[in-house]
């Protein structure tokens, strides 16, 4: 097997500025009927990780269902609550983790707020599991060395999670920016469907819109406000195709009272109007393959 040499420069795009600290590990076995009301953990993160069954998360106001193979990732500050499906019930293996701070991402965070909080592991579902549970069976044991084994198998393990991010989402376009662009693109993820204006988003992160506006742009090449319009028209153009709802009311669901001003915008911004792009998209997926 030909030897492979490792540059003494280092061209990797992922590394820790310092190690974080493993402060627990933990399972939960055949849970049926585990339920956890809201909580918070202000000091510290969390990584859960469904080894069987499938759970309901609510984090941040959002209901997530989380099967076998799937993360789910807690930043620090953020509300969560978990509940077991009778029907399905599942085994987790977590940890709690503080001290972070990966090169790009805001200190104390595991993940850029702008990334959802669960993600499936995919191919790397064996090592991801393999990790936390080798990390459970050291923090069992403490025998000789399992600080460090553990140290190491968390780093690792933290390490696996951006190598999935990086598939889905690419570690470039979620490193580098400021921490008030990814928050204020989070908070308009959030609340896009809602009546917004600039100076609402910006007073809720404590900056002045101006500055905000202008992060926003340098860091993501556009304006909060024609963000926050994409993300309406994305979704308007998934319920016109995916759903029987009247344009008037699509209007209202992404966040437009007037819904003559919503098909002036619509076609605007997508180029024909909206009921002109569903009866196109239908008969578009009516058509044979081939």
């Amino acid at each position: 097997m030909p030897k492979i040499e490792i540059p003494y420069i280092k061209t990797d795009r992922f590394r820790f500025i310092q190690p974080p600290e493993l402060l627990f590990a933990g399972q939960l076995m055949d849970e049926r009927h585990f339920h956890t009301p809201p909580q918070v953990h202000e000091d510290y993160c969390e990584i859960l990780y469904v080894s069987e069954g499938a759970g309901e998360f609510t984090i941040d106001d959002k209901l997530y269902t989380a099967r076998q193979g799937d993360l789910i990732l807690y930043n620090s500050g953020v509300v969560h609550e978990e509940r077991a499906l009778p029907e399905s019930p599942f085994r987790i293996i977590y940890c709690g983790v503080r001290n972070l701070h990966i090169d790009g991402i805001p200190v104390g965070s595991l993940l850029p707020p702008s990334i959802e909080p669960v993600i499936a592991a995919d191919k790397y579902a064996y090592r991801v599991e393999s990790c936390l549970s080798e990390m459970l069976q050291e923090c069992n044991a403490q025998v000789l060395g399992y600080e460090t084994l553990t140290q190491n198998l968390l780093m690792s393990l933290i390490t696996l999670i951006y190598r999935i991010l990086d598939v889905k989402h690419s570690f470039h376009d979620f490193t580098g920016k400021s921490e008030i662009t990814l928050r204020t693109k989070a908070f308009i993820d959030r609340n896009y469907t809602k009546s917004l204006t600039l100076k609402d988003i910006a007073d809720t992160l404590y900056v002045s819109h101006h500055y905000l506006s202008h992060l926003f742009k340098k860091d993501l090449g556009d304006s909060p406000i024609n963000y926050m319009i994409t993300r309406r028209i994305d979704e308007a153009k998934r319920l016109l195709l995916h759903t029987d709802k009247p344009i008037y009311e699509i209007a209202a669901m992404v966040g437009y009272e007037n819904d003559k001003y919503f098909s002036m915008l619509f076609k605007k911004v997508v180029g024909r109007a909206p009921g002109s792009y569903r009866e196109q998209g239908r008969k578009k997926a009516s058509q044979p393959d081939g």
